[in-house]
């Protein structure tokens, strides 16, 4: 069943569809656009702290295994982040 189109239906779509894609685009400038992008996405399970402990951590000669368990994190998340593969080091 089609949804019928009333005047406050296609009002309705008219104002979504202005705050995306070019017409976006055309309000800001590209630098504000980057801006709320790096803002965006999943928040980091390790902190500027946190990291500065791993590779206190890591200099003792723990293992990645006995970091994770340390930092009360996922052995995946310590060693994307020995490894330098995390999002945080890739926007710095």
């Amino acid at each position: 069943m089609k949804p019928k189109m009333t005047p406050a239906v296609k009002a309705y779509f008219r104002a979504v569809t202005s705050l995306g894609g070019k017409a976006r685009a055309s309000r800001y400038s590209h630098g504000q656009l980057s801006a709320w992008a790096r803002k965006g996405g999943r928040p980091a399970r390790l902190d500027k702290a946190s990291l500065a402990r791993l590779r206190k951590l890591r200099t003792a000669g723990k293992t990645i295994a006995e970091c994770a368990d340390i930092l009360g994190v996922s052995r995946s998340t310590v060693a994307r982040s020995v490894s330098g593969r995390s999002a945080n080091r890739r926007a710095g």
